[in-house]
């Protein structure tokens, strides 16, 4: 800020002092400001009164200026200058970075107008000034007008705004233009008309009659029964910015519903519908929705050599044993009634089996065979695609838009948009092409690499020559089904509930529960919860939460560990010695028999226990 300075003369003579005073002789030098006048009065041989000098004036004695105190005499050229300041006011005009506000800021021009104040007789006088600010505007309209005009601000303009700016003497922030902000629409979504998850429940405890048949209870519809239903999304409302650009309003978030085995999808893809009895089931994928409904296969005896191996893509129910060598796969969930020896049994949801499981390799909630590695491209390109086609929409209702422009198609819009907030289409088109290409032989569909020169065509060499608005639509609805052809459902938290458990692997996402006498010389590994009610000698338990065990090692000092997560708490009954049990890596070895035990770590990470001798 600029400061200019100005001088106030007042100025005082032997002379002048001496008719200036009206109030007779005094005895001691004085001196005092009086009508603008300074008056010095002293006997002729001294002593001479002193003048101090004050901020905002100059004191000058016989032409030379004094900074420190100063006598002065009649005889003396005495001046005194008021110095007048002045500070420059300053203004910019900025916009926001969402294009949708001008703003104005002032500071206003400062005028500090001083007089030296008029002062009573004194031999020591203290000079001193009266002042009085006065504020200017800091620019004028020409200059707003030309730096609105230079900034290109055009639309929203508030002219009551800008003349309160330009007449402002004071500080502070005026907004003189507001464009409209865009409206995002708002987001679709699949309303599911039945129970998302339908996990197996937990068994009863020890001294619980168990009913298998009763606690076990699964999902189910009928054929023509309304599984799921797609709310479509609002489009927004484009706005304009105090350039008058058009901003386009994010695109709402949008959910293909498709229908996988067991159900159908109607015509206007809103609804699925169950084609035939069984258990519902959905997964979810991005913004993909897949429902199926999944048929139960009941097997009525044992699985053996006579009936073979079991392979279903449902939920699969065992009135029998799985014998040795035998497997059984189940794309939902499997129930054994008798036991499983020697046998492997694998299922994407959980396993229960009401008898033991002996020498086999039981698997709940294994990941999908094949994780598509083109997935995230071709969700790029179905995203951008269904956005671009909403922007489009946006901008042909949008009043600033000339359709005369588009005479011969929506090529130049297309193009501007993939130069624009689209620009990364293109390269996940040509990603998409690359990644294609590394599939092995047969693994890519039917209709693929036609699928992606149609990409190439539209957003990569010929944009410009897109006429209508469809060849656009088309193309989003195929990349749709391209996406959904490689989605594949989620792991789920699977579980595995038996009686007893000897010489087997078992995993599981989930939980897994054995409620009988305990395992032996198994392997147990649980994404969550590990409970075992009776006892688990020889082998290891591995589990991402609490594990709970009734016993834990053998008297003869079979090798028996537990390993669990930072934030797990083990809970034994009675433990053996030797028994090993680490939490988030901390070790503890039992040396005596203990009972009553739990296991965890502290704040501060270490391992705290607590337990009874026995």
């Amino acid at each position: 800020m600029k400061k200019e300075i100005t001088h106030n003369f007042l100025a005082a003579t032997a002379s002048k002092a001496d008719n200036a005073y009206l109030d007779g002789e005094m005895d001691s030098p004085y001196v005092f400001v009086k009508n603008g006048y300074l008056v010095v009065h002293h006997k002729p041989e001294g002593p001479y009164p002193v003048v101090i000098p004050c901020p905002g004036a100059r004191l000058i004695v016989n032409g030379q200026e004094c900074t420190q105190p100063t006598p002065v005499s009649m005889q003396d050229t005495v001046l005194l200058e008021a110095v007048n300041e002045r500070r420059e006011g300053e203004w910019s005009l900025t916009i926001s970075s969402d294009g949708l506000q001008a703003i104005l800021r002032i500071s206003p021009t400062v005028i500090i107008h001083r007089e030296v104040a008029e002062l009573p007789a004194a031999s020591k006088l203290q000079l001193a000034v009266v002042e009085r600010e006065e504020r200017l505007p800091s620019l004028t309209w020409n200059e707003l007008l030309q730096e609105l005009s230079r900034l290109g601000i055009n639309y929203g303009v508030d002219w009551e705004a800008c003349s309160r700016g330009v007449t402002s003497c004071t500080e502070e922030e005026v907004v003189i233009a507001r464009g409209i902000p865009a409206e995002p629409g708002k987001d679709g979504w699949v309303e599911l008309l039945f129970p998302y998850n339908s996990k197996v429940p937990v068994l009863a405890e020890e001294k619980e009659t168990v009913d298998f048949r009763k606690r076990y209870v699964f999902t189910s519809v009928v054929e023509g029964e309304i599984l799921a239903v797609k709310h479509l999304p609002g489009l927004g409302r484009p706005g304009t910015s105090v350039k008058g650009d058009v901003i386009v309003s994010p695109a709402p978030r949008d959910f293909a519903l498709s229908a996988g085995e067991g159900a159908v999808l109607t015509r206007d893809g809103e609804r699925v519908v169950a084609a035939r009895a069984g258990r519902p089931v959905a997964y979810r994928s991005r913004n993909l929705v897949r429902v199926s409904v999944l048929p139960e296969l009941v097997h009525t005896g044992d699985v053996d050599l006579a009936s073979g191996n079991i392979a279903f893509r449902g939920d699969v129910v065992i009135a029998g044993n799985v014998e040795e060598g035998m497997a059984v796969e189940a794309g939902g969930n499997v129930r054994v009634d008798g036991l499983v020896s020697g046998a492997k049994i694998q299922a994407t949801e959980s396993i229960l089996i009401r008898g033991n499981i002996l020498a086999s390799v039981v698997t709940a909630g294994g990941t999908p065979a094949f994780m598509q590695e083109v997935l995230p491209q071709v969700h790029v390109l179905a995203t951008g695609l269904r956005e671009m086609i909403m922007a489009i929409y946006q901008l042909l209702g949008h009043p600033a838009f000339k359709q005369g422009d588009l005479k011969g198609g929506i090529g130049p819009l297309l193009k501007l948009l993939l130069e624009g907030k689209f620009r990364h289409l293109p390269a996940a088109a040509e990603a998409f092409k690359k990644q294609v290409k590394t599939l092995p032989s047969g693994l890519a569909g039917e209709g693929l690499d036609e699928f992606i020169q149609e990409v190439e065509r539209v957003v990569v060499h010929s944009p410009l020559a897109i006429r209508d608005i469809q060849e656009v639509e088309k193309l989003a609805q195929r990349a749709l089904k391209w996406e959904q052809a490689f989605a594949s459902p989620p792991s789920v938290e699977s579980d595995v509930v038996a009686s007893n458990i000897l010489n087997s692997t078992v995993m599981a996402t989930g939980d897994v529960r054995v409620v009988g006498s305990g395992c032996y010389n198994s392997r147990i590994q649980a994404g969550k919860k590990v409970t075992v009610h009776g006892v688990f000698r020889g082998g290891e338990i591995q589990a991402g939460e609490d594990v709970h065990l009734g016993e834990l090692g053998s008297r003869g000092g079979a090798i028996t560990k537990v390993v669990a997560g930072p934030r797990a708490i083990v809970t034994v009954k009675y433990a053996f010695e030797n028994a090993l049990v680490l939490v988030g890596g901390r070790v503890y070895r039992f040396d005596r028999k203990e009972k009553d035990v739990r296991l965890w770590l502290d704040k501060e990470g270490n391992l705290r226990s607590c337990g009874i001798p026995a």
